[in-house]
């Protein structure tokens, strides 16, 4: 497998156009930002890589379709373990590279419905740019089909969990939390889901969706004395914190929509933060990852 590694400084990260486009590794001062991928096994999944993209959706599409625009769209299942599809084609596809550099590079897909998975074409490009204090990714897809199709943007990192490591994020309300049965209504999020000002993580067990992210975070190891500063574009107005019970790491990622966003914004929920993009249009996000140590 291709692996296509940029440095600049005391920085550097691991592409792998094939597997998705995810990242094979982050590291800053030879400190792992993000949790390594292990590229010894014989096969590899996006989901064990050190983050990968989420697009043309992000989280589930419950029961597998959608109605959008009066016609009900089906998308099948694409992950083993998950009975939803989930996290859209993109970290599911062979990208190519379309050009690159010392310390920037930017792949491509095309998707064909009449392949399977999302049920409309679109391309995509990703740029990955890297500098001597951080990462930033670009995103963009672009509908080159007759008919507006609907649409949302995200990343999916693997911070390691250490014993010491503070986040520090803000957000208004909770879209869904997976031991929660509310799904169809967000509702305020609780003071003791609230992260702002900086709360350690400890053993937390989270997979829940929140609204009203304010485009940045911070994930702080006072141990390393390593701060890491994610910014996102006002697209990004969603966070998925997960961290799971018993597991090296957890993951923060900004998203343009809630979870399951196509089926809520069909039933009338308002602010989801579904994005349609009309015949020939483009839809880009950034997210840039500032390290400070």
């Amino acid at each position: 497998m291709q692996e296509i590694v940029l440095s600049a400084g005391q920085m550097k990260v691991g592409i792998l156009p094939e597997l998705g486009g995810s990242l094979s590794f982050l590291t800053y001062r030879g400190h792992d930002i993000l949790r390594p991928t292990d590229l010894s096994k014989e096969k590899n999944e996006a989901i064990q890589s050190a983050m990968f993209l989420m697009l043309p959706y992000c989280g589930r599409i419950r029961g597998g379709s959608f109605t959008y625009w009066g016609i009900l769209r089906k998308v099948a299942k694409n992950q083993v373990g998950f009975s939803d599809p989930i996290h859209g084609d993109g970290w599911k596809s062979v990208w190519q590279i379309i050009r690159q550099d010392d310390n920037a590079i930017t792949i491509g897909m095309t998707h064909r419905k009449e392949d399977g998975g999302f049920p409309f074409n679109y391309q995509a490009e990703v740029n990955y740019t890297l500098s001597e204090s951080g990462l930033q990714i670009t995103i963009s897809v672009t509908n080159p089909g007759p008919l507006p199709m609907p649409c949302g943007l995200g990343i999916h990192p693997f911070f390691p969990k250490e014993k010491d490591v503070v986040l520090d994020f803000k957000t208004q309300v909770v879209w869904s939390n997976e031991s929660d049965p509310i799904f169809d209504q967000p509702y305020t999020t609780p003071d003791a889901w609230q992260f702002d000002g900086g709360k350690p993580l400890k053993n937390a067990v989270f997979d829940t969706c929140f609204g009203g992210f304010e485009e940045q975070a911070k994930v702080v190891y006072p141990d390393k004395g390593i701060t890491i500063q994610m910014q996102t574009d006002a697209l990004f107005h969603h966070v998925v914190l997960y961290a799971p019970k018993g597991k090296n790491f957890f993951c923060l990622e900004p998203t343009t929509c809630a979870t399951n966003a196509f089926n809520l914004a069909a039933g009338g929920v308002i602010g989801t933060g579904i994005r349609s993009i009309g015949p020939g249009q483009t839809i880009t996000g950034k997210i840039t990852f500032n390290i400070q140590g």
